[in-house]
């Protein structure tokens, strides 16, 4: 259930009406809730990320610009796309994006996504002017960059991924739901990894890993449909600035929202099985090699995990 006419999914209402002929989904790890209408599901999801994906899909809210699609003056893709992807054709460009990052000022966060050919960036642009989804497969590649002005006001490139991000996330160890075809991927040799199929948003919570210094993150989905139902898999990145280099320090799944149809009653209502999970990431006191340790809980439950800076690998690890 992925908020979809703008990120290139399937309308839900389209896949309710799939009786027959979609596949059939895993049974949710979390308990189900039964209601007896769609218009009751709402109410019964739990987190307000799992709420807001329903407004999108079902209640037609619009997307929030989660990219900065709407570019900050002085910024153009075409000088966007030649820093932080040089030598890659602008014909494959499907979204570019950039916003002010809160926590440091003067400084932009900024995205440019491809697709895998000319001909896919044109079809998705007929549809949609920025998109940075696909359907089952991770069909993008994307590049990440920090930018800031100098005395002058001139922008200047800070830091970049160098090369397309190809980190998968991993749902090894995790309290949520995972989307059917992680690990399908040919870029993940880890049978509980795989790479996004959608790139979302930033998420520019103050991330702070040292003093000073922060990491910023992105948000990015799977989606999957049912007969009569469907669900929406949320991960999430954090990009930390080591010199001139924009580094994966953390992957990890945040949030699953999932919607089964179940039995028609005497009033033409139907049934709908909704489960849903949402994790938050927090920042704690303690410091390993300078670096806080990280702890990802459950928003309304007990499972948490604990992460700690490896000097070694440049990132965190998952220590329990």
């Amino acid at each position: 259930m992925h908020p979809a006419k703008n990120s290139g999914f399937p309308l839900l209402k389209s896949l309710l009406l799939c009786l027959a002929f979609c596949s059939a989904p895993v049974a949710p790890v979390g308990a189900a809730t039964t209601v007896h209408s769609l218009d009751q599901v709402r109410g019964v999801i739990k987190s307000a990320e799992g709420r807001a994906v329903f407004d999108q899909q079902i209640n037609g809210a619009p997307l929030p610009d989660g990219f900065g699609t709407h570019l900050p003056d002085g910024l153009t893709k075409e000088w966007l796309l030649a820093r932080l992807a040089p030598g890659q054709d602008i014909k494959r460009l499907t979204l570019v994006g950039a916003k002010p990052w809160p926590q440091q000022p003067k400084k932009f966060v900024a995205v440019v996504c491809l697709a895998r050919s000319v001909g896919q960036a044109a079809s998705e642009l007929k549809d949609n002017a920025n998109s940075c989804a696909g359907y089952d497969d991770p069909n993008h590649d994307v590049w990440f960059g920090v930018f800031g002005r100098d005395a002058s006001g001139a922008l200047q490139l800070i830091a970049r991924t160098d090369a397309a991000v190809n980190i998968p996330v991993s749902w090894s160890d995790t309290n949520l739901d995972a989307p059917q075809n992680i690990g399908s991927a040919a870029s993940s040799n880890d049978p509980s990894s795989g790479m996004p199929e959608s790139w979302l948003r930033f998420d520019l919570a103050p991330y702070q890993l040292r003093t000073g210094d922060y990491a910023f993150g992105v948000r990015v989905g799977w989606s999957e449909g049912y007969s009569g139902g469907g669900a929406s898999f949320e991960g999430l990145y954090l990009f930390h600035i080591d010199g001139a280099k924009l580094r994966v320090v953390f992957a990890q799944p945040m949030m699953f929202t999932k919607m089964l149809a179940g039995d028609w009653n005497k009033n033409g209502t139907r049934d709908h099985e909704e489960s849903d999970g949402n994790n938050v990431l927090a920042v704690l006191a303690k410091t390993n090699d300078g670096f806080h340790d990280l702890r990802l809980h459950e928003q309304h439950g007990k499972w948490h995990r604990t992460f700690q800076w490896s000097a070694q690998e440049r990132r965190y690890k998952m220590v329990k």
